[in-house]
């Protein structure tokens, strides 16, 4: 079975919330080398996958060791929680294993359709529509990472010391391999009517774009598992 195949067949089972992390395997930015195939029955490390071979690849961006960054050099490589990804090394990821975000997750009633809508972003690396979230700084809280990114992405100032978490875990993430990966915690507000009205979205850091989207588009696709986590605050107060 050729690998676009085996992915459309692995997507379809996806739709149906039985897939292990299908993004991490299938998917890939640009500078990333081709994932090696790893079927679904190979992906757990306690399962004997003679011949695995992945390319090891850390970006030239990572090397360079900026802040966020950790060493290359480390006595041992922690395994992907989810297990074979077909790349190892960090890839566009700066730590080695659990690297955290999070993703706020923001929700109003258009005032002119009364329809249910979410706040998302153009993502400037992958041009996808996705939650306004990002790395958690050494040292930050959690709610200060939400705030903070929903501003510098969407201009868009709000207070998530009392926003709903919705997950705490891993991300389904492209950026993913076998050796690091993203964590996110993903919390929701819901904006009163007057609260709506006055926030005007601005587009900025990684955002080419800011809007609001009626909330049967957000769940169609989003990066990473972001459409998951939309659902997650949908079914857990259906009413916001």
């Amino acid at each position: 079975m050729t690998r676009l195949l085996y992915a459309l067949l692995l997507s379809l089972t996806c739709l149906h919330g039985e897939c292990l992390h299908y993004k991490a395997r299938f998917e890939k930015p640009s500078e990333y080398p081709e994932r090696e195939l790893v079927p679904d029955a190979l992906v757990a490390w306690d399962v004997d996958f003679p011949g695995y071979n992945p390319p090891y690849y850390v970006s030239p961006t990572v090397l360079k060791q900026p802040s966020w960054a950790e060493p290359e050099e480390v006595s041992i490589h922690p395994l992907n929680i989810e297990g074979r990804t077909g790349i190892a090394g960090r890839g566009l990821l700066g730590k080695w294993g659990p690297n955290y975000a999070a993703d706020p997750i923001v929700t109003r009633i258009n005032p002119e359709t009364d329809q249910l809508e979410l706040l998302v972003i153009l993502r400037k690396d992958c041009q996808q529509w996705a939650l306004p979230g990002g790395m958690v700084d050494k040292g930050e809280r959690v709610t200060r990472t939400l705030t903070r990114e929903l501003q510098e992405e969407a201009g868009l100032a709000l207070d998530f010391s009392e926003a709903r978490i919705v997950y705490q875990g891993y991300v389904d993430d492209p950026r993913n391999t076998d050796n690091a990966w993203m964590e996110t915690t993903a919390s929701h507000l819901h904006l009163p009517p007057e609260q709506s009205a006055q926030s005007a979205l601005t587009a900025g850091d990684d955002a080419l774009s800011a809007r609001w989207i009626p909330i049967n588009e957000a769940l169609e696709n989003l990066y990473a598992n972001h459409s998951e986590f939309v659902k997650l605050a949908l079914n857990t107060n259906p009413n916001k």
